[in-house]
């Protein structure tokens, strides 16, 4: 019996013990005899100069273009200096990286120790065009290195406008691999751009871009660094504009185990790609270094972005498992795709955001949403902050065009901060914000300077003609002790839904609300604890749903609205207001006065929005009398959330008569608010 079972080509003992026997020997030299047979191909060594001395694309590319499918092609350790080549063919916008994989598949490169360079700004290495079932280990791809300078006071450098930096608007992210002369272009000073580093300004070099078609790329253990656009790109917009190349779309390119850091627009990019993946990952310091948080922007500094644009988008981008440290204005970011799924992350110490996700217009949309089990620390404390969490749909649409389907679940968010709440999402369709934590403000932010007052939770948009349609805030834990925090919780013109189970604690005695439900329908509020300081609303419903069994505690914490709670009481006849006995509900009531229509119950502390119930019957032996003539007609003349008013009548046809005018009798009232 053999000690070693055939899987695939390879054989694996199954009889460690027996280690020296003919048949293991045989398996084992079996195995090394395979390794230059890898998948039907062959591993071939890339032998060019590894001191970083001398230019060598045209050697790897000759590697390159001999590859069959299927081979595995190994690049030993040392440093390769890449420049752009010209040789390379099929660029009609003569925008050529160092290097170029084409039309390729199964490949294998792999370069564990092998460092990649460019010593020219704004270029790229490596592109890919058409393969499928590629793979791309251990490589440490280098650009550059240096930025152009940024503007002191709006923070704009080479991605800029008219406003400051560069003003590169209309061609940054189109141009690549210094094929846009612009060193004669006119900056905001006046003077010419002139050259950067040998390259010309306002053109994007990355590490890696894949493009044109790609299908199941992998790129595994690779590092990126020092570009001026993006450590590793999918996709380029440069592909539809100036000329629409009839490119097909990337689907299935995942990193996995990779690093990206300190390039300047972003570390990783993605447009025109389906199920694009970030797994286990790094990305790291996106952005200018010299980046502030006093600038007016800070603009860019992306770690993961979903390019916002009119062109094919990133559909279905999964993250998770990732490191997203320092990236300058928002760790992951992205104004338009079919999807995103962000998990198991962590993201810290990002001026702007931790996680935004937004429409720009009906085409580019923010679709579904699932943010889930991150921890997010110290992000928005940048003059113009926007969260740990920031997601929007279209706004004022149709219900049709606003699909945004979100799920906001389980997330750490600590000393997090932004202009309209740490987490926000508006403009929704379909929305669970559930089991978050989130509690304290950043050590960065500029107390003095902040004009901000945001919610810690607000789920909803301010313009009372933009609906979102169903949504459930629950189970959340809000802890926040700041003076520019305006309350716990908010939802807002939310059509139907629930906001129940949360703990909401607000002690600073500047902070308003602790729950808030604003211009709501059928949404109800229960079970909720709330605590606040000295001053402030706990809870405010504007609502018709349930509103019951909340637990309130400091703030004007005397009362809550309970829907459902009878206020019941009797009344008798003395010539004036009458006597009064309550029998429950009597802190919702401020006074019982005669109405030249009847009597007027007036309330308190009924949320707006709420209907009563009103029922009403006469006591007394003889019923309720007013000058020897008895009372035949009662009904609700007015029912409000801050007053009832009990029309009287002697008969159906005659005219009002005023409770002062009764003398004997008495009325039974039962209000249900």
């Amino acid at each position: 019996m053999t000690n070693y079972t055939p899987k695939k080509k390879y054989y694996i003992p199954t009889n460690i013990e027996d280690k020296l026997s003919k048949e293991f020997l045989q398996g084992i030299t079996r195995n090394f005899e395979m390794l230059d047979e890898i998948e039907g191909g062959t591993a071939k060594i890339i032998k060019a100069d590894a001191t970083g001395r001398t230019r060598i694309q045209d050697f790897i590319q000759a590697a390159f273009n001999h590859a069959n499918d299927g081979d595995t092609l190994i690049l030993p350790p040392g440093r390769y200096w890449l420049e752009k080549n010209l040789k390379l063919e099929d660029f009609p916008n003569n925008d050529q990286p160092c290097l170029l994989l084409r039309g390729k598949k199964r490949v294998h490169l792999i370069g564990y120790g092998a460092v990649l360079f460019t010593r020219t700004h704004a270029q790229g290495i490596l592109e890919l065009q058409l393969c499928e079932d590629c793979i791309i280990e251990g490589i440490k791809f280098e650009g550059y290195g240096e930025f152009p300078g940024i503007d002191p006071v709006t923070g704009y450098g080479e991605k800029g406008t008219t406003a400051g930096g560069y003003p590169t608007s209309g061609f940054w992210n189109y141009r690549k691999n210094n094929s846009f002369d612009t060193s004669a272009r006119v900056g905001n000073d006046g003077k010419p751009f002139g050259l950067f580093g040998g390259g010309f300004i306002g053109n994007v070099g990355s590490g890696v871009l894949v493009h044109r078609g790609c299908k199941n790329i992998i790129f595994r253990a690779c590092e990126s660094c020092g570009f001026n656009y993006s450590g590793f790109a999918v996709g380029h917009l440069g592909d539809y504009l100036p000329t629409d190349l009839q490119y097909e779309d990337n689907a299935d390119v995942t990193f996995i185990e990779c690093n990206a850091h300190d390039n300047y627009s972003s570390n990783y990019v993605f447009s025109a790609v389906e199920r694009p993946r970030v797994i286990n990952s790094i990305s790291d310091r996106a952005g200018h270094p010299h980046a502030s948080k006093y600038h007016t922007y800070v603009d860019p500094g992306y770690g993961i972005n979903s390019l916002g644009t009119l062109f094919p988008k990133a559909n279905d981008l999964l993250i998770t498992g990732c490191t997203l440290r320092g990236n300058k204005r928002k760790a992951i970011d992205g104004h338009a795709g079919g999807g995103l799924i962000a998990t198991d992350n962590f993201i810290s110490d990002s001026m702007v955001g931790g996680l935004f996700y937004k429409w720009t217009n009906v085409e580019q949309y923010t679709k579904d949403c699932i943010v889930a089990n991150n921890k997010i620390v110290d992000c928005g404390y940048a003059k113009n902050p926007l969260g740990a969490i920031y997601i929007g749909g279209v706004q004022r649409q149709p219900k049709v065009n606003q699909e945004t389907n979100a799920i906001v679940s389980n997330n750490h968010v600590k000393n997090c901060f932004g202009t309209d709440s740490v987490i926000f999402v508006g403009s929704f369709d379909r929305l669970i914000i559930d089991g978050n934590i989130i509690h304290g403000v950043p050590d960065e932010l500029d107390i003095d300077n902040t004009i901000f007052e945001p919610y810690v939770v607000y789920a909803g948009y301010s313009i009372p003609t933009q609906p979102n349609f169903s949504g459930n805030v629950s189970n959340n834990i809000v802890d926040v002790d700041h003076p520019s925090i305006a309350g716990g919780i908010l939802v807002r013109n939310l059509q139907e839904g629930s906001v129940q189970g949360n703990t909401i604690k607000t002690p600073n005695s500047l902070t308003q609300y602790g729950l808030r439900l604003w211009n709501c329908k059928d949404v109800g509020a229960v079970g909720n604890t709330i605590k606040m300081g000295s001053e402030g609303v706990p809870l405010n419903a504007e609502t018709t749903g349930a509103v019951a069994h909340n637990t309130l505690v400091g703030g004007n914490a005397a009362f809550q609205p309970l829907q459902g709670q009878p206020i019941v009481f009797s009344l008798v006849a003395n010539n004036g207001n009458g006597s009064i006995l309550f029998k429950s509900g009597q802190s919702y009531v401020s006074l019982v006065e005669s109405n030249p229509k009847g009597l007027e119950v007036k309330l308190q502390n009924v949320s707006p929005g709420i209907y009563p119930l009103v029922k009403i019957s006469q006591t007394g032996e003889n019923g309720l009398i007013a000058d020897g003539y008895t009372i035949d007609y009662l009904y609700s003349h007015q029912v409000a959330h801050a007053s009832v008013i009990i029309g009287i009548k002697l008969t159906k046809e005659s005219d009002h008569v005023p409770f002062a005018n009764m003398t004997h009798g008495g009325l039974e009232i039962e209000i249900t608010i």
